[in-house]
């Protein structure tokens, strides 16, 4: 077997697991099993959150009614023979394939593949959640679980029966969950899947980066075949080319939850960054050699002219206000 078919093994594995985990009947046993199978190989770990990715993205399209007319075609041919299946997969997957997106397309093929008694048929709802520059949001989903997004973020959450899953498409997030041993709670973030395992955790996008830091408990974090485990006071930085662990205070994390930015031996150019995400004005940065000035305290949201005032006073730093940009122009003095 070459590595072409190896890979198509672990997703066609990765199927038939995710569709094991979410029939009504699945044991402990089978759940143990499948946490043997899923670290015997990072092949498949990575093959298992792909498919439960794509899966969480087919819960958006349940209310597409011709999503929902072909997975009914779908879930007739699975009550029939074996070879009836496989001439569903050809007509419906393949042709299907074209003009649906890949969520879609892998609800169908679970729902002819999967046993009868996965409900692929119950979706979970999923809720949109956003706030708008200078709006901080605490959210309960129905599991118990809470999220606080803070400034400008996007995301969608769906808490089932067997799964519970967010997608956060912009900004940050603190979430506190509530742990189920056998309903998983999983964060796409930035092509990165979060996983907790009873915790509490940040999680921040920025473009096509996502920093998670782990508050409480532990999680685990996989993206394009790397994976890692992170506990209390760990921090994952991960995007494009980028996979970089390090030991922080997580007050650092969520110290916006309760109003403050929190600094501990924070480079100058992060903290800047942070302070712009709120206002009131801009800082900029005029002397590139500021940038990496590690700086510490604590300063309310909002109150920029403290931390400005405290630049000065513990640096030589010089503070200059243009008035036109609404600007202020730190450099050295």
């Amino acid at each position: 077997m070459d590595r072409n078919d190896d890979r198509e093994s672990s997703f066609d594995q990765a199927e038939r697991w995710l569709a094991r985990l979410n029939a009504h009947d699945c044991s402990a046993v089978d759940r143990r099993a499948f946490e043997a199978w899923r670290a015997s190989d990072p092949d498949h770990a990575a093959a298992y959150a792909e498919s439960e990715r794509l899966w969480g993205e087919l819960s958006a399209l349940a209310g597409d009614g011709e999503v929902a007319g072909w997975r009914h075609q779908a879930r007739v041919a699975a009550r029939n023979s074996e070879a009836s299946r496989s001439a569903a997969r050809r007509r419906y997957g393949w042709a299907v394939a074209a003009s649906l997106s890949a969520g879609a397309l892998l609800g169908g093929y679970f729902a002819w593949r999967a046993p009868a008694d996965v409900a692929v048929a119950a979706l979970p709802v999923v809720t949109h959640y956003a706030t708008r520059p200078g709006e901080v949001r605490h959210v309960v989903l129905p599991d118990g679980s809470s999220l606080t997004l803070n400034v400008d973020t996007v995301l969608d959450a769906s808490v089932g029966p067997h799964a519970r899953i967010v997608h956060l498409t912009r900004g940050e997030a603190v979430f506190d969950v509530v742990h189920e041993p056998r309903r998983s709670f999983t964060v796409y973030a930035a092509g990165n899947t979060i996983r907790d395992i009873g915790t509490r955790f940040d999680v921040h996008v920025a473009g096509s980066r996502a920093s998670i830091t782990v508050v409480e408990g532990v999680v685990s974090v996989a993206r394009k075949g790397q994976a890692a485990t992170l506990a209390l006071g760990d921090q994952l930085v991960s995007g494009e080319g980028e996979w970089s662990r390090r030991s922080i205070d997580p007050s650092v994390a969520v110290g916006w939850t309760q109003g403050k930015l929190v600094f501990r031996d924070t480079p100058l150019g992060e903290a800047v960054a942070q302070v712009n995400r709120y206002g009131p004005g801009r800082l900029v940065i005029v002397d590139p050699a500021l940038e990496k000035l590690p700086i510490s305290g604590d300063f309310r949201i909002g109150q920029t002219a403290s931390l400005v005032r405290a630049l000065q006073s513990a640096f030589r730093i010089r503070a200059r206000l243009d008035k036109a940009r609404g600007e202020t122009l730190l450099s050295r003095r």
